[in-house]
């Protein structure tokens, strides 16, 4: 067996098919054939040309689209902007504060009604749920928020639990004669 370089004729040993002699052995394979009914060049077609769309009749035509604004000149302040030297502050109409709104229902209101059931079996826990229903109404009353509510019920249960404490203790009082 001939190794390729030894010979010219060494292509014909592997079939001899897309190498010739005079390329030097390189392969080249053959151009493809374009299927039946096609032509070698491309043909493109123009999309169909759409008409404009025509308003309805008895209805006015659309109105232009939005231009910009012009430029602003010479440094002049834009619409909304601050002037410097001037305390502006803009306007926010009602409802609206710096302050971000508290979402749903104050932890000590739910402390103040929870307290106050459990003071109507302990006087102590009592106490502490007037104490928590306070704090709650302040705190509602400057942040805003949900629970009056229940701060309201909480210090109305717990005074009675208290009430009905201090009834209890001086009957038992009066009656037994401690």
């Amino acid at each position: 067996m001939t190794n390729p370089g030894d010979s010219d004729e060494w292509w014909k040993q592997y079939g001899g098919e897309g190498v010739s002699a005079e390329s030097g052995g390189r392969s080249e394979p053959p151009p493809a054939a374009p299927p039946a009914g096609y032509s070698s060049a491309p043909q493109y077609q123009n999309p169909p040309v759409t008409p404009p769309p025509q308003p309805y009749p008895g209805y006015p035509a659309p109105p232009p689209p939005y231009q910009a604004p012009p430029a602003q000149q010479y440094g002049q302040p834009g619409y909304g902007q601050q002037q410097p030297g001037y305390g502006y502050q803009p306007y926010q109409g009602p409802g609206y504060s710096q302050q971000p709104q508290a979402t749903g229902n104050n932890g000590l209101a739910i402390a103040s009604l929870v307290l106050s059931l459990v003071g109507l079996f302990c006087c102590p826990a009592g106490i502490a749920g007037i104490v928590c229903g306070v704090m709650a109404l302040n705190q509602i009353k400057e942040r805003g928020g949900q629970g009056r509510g229940m701060a309201l019920a909480g210090i109305i249960i717990a005074t009675i639990g208290i009430a009905l404490t201090v009834i209890i203790v001086a009957i038992d009082v009066a009656t037994n004669g401690r």
